[in-house]
């Protein structure tokens, strides 16, 4: 038997919303409030700081790959391998850091 509901939230809603709410609610057979709860805990929050954040250095890498492959076209014949390795070898990091920072966001 569920535990008893003794706690209210008053949260409140433009007739748009509402009628948003209620549509979706009956379209999976549940009450508002039912619908509400299923979905507490499976709604992600979406911190938009840290998000602004990723989308910099994700713009710092794509730099950091266009001067790469700029100096690759350019010196073909003198390129140094190892550098150039080395150089993407962090890039490759700092994707894996990203990419489990927004894991664990």
């Amino acid at each position: 038997m569920p535990a008893a509901r003794r706690r209210r939230v008053w949260i409140r809603f433009s007739e748009e919303e509402h009628a948003s709410l209620a549509a979706t609610a009956k379209a999976a057979g549940l009450n508002p409030s039912a619908l509400l709860r299923d979905h507490l805990g499976k709604v992600r929050i979406r911190h938009r700081e840290d998000e602004r954040q990723r989308v910099i250095a994700l713009n710092r890498i794509n730099a950091n790959l266009n001067m790469l492959a700029r100096w690759c076209n350019t010196h073909k014949g003198g390129a140094d391998v190892v550098q150039i390795m080395a150089y993407l070898v962090a890039v490759e990091r700092e994707i894996v850091q990203l990419r489990e920072a927004q894991e664990r966001a």
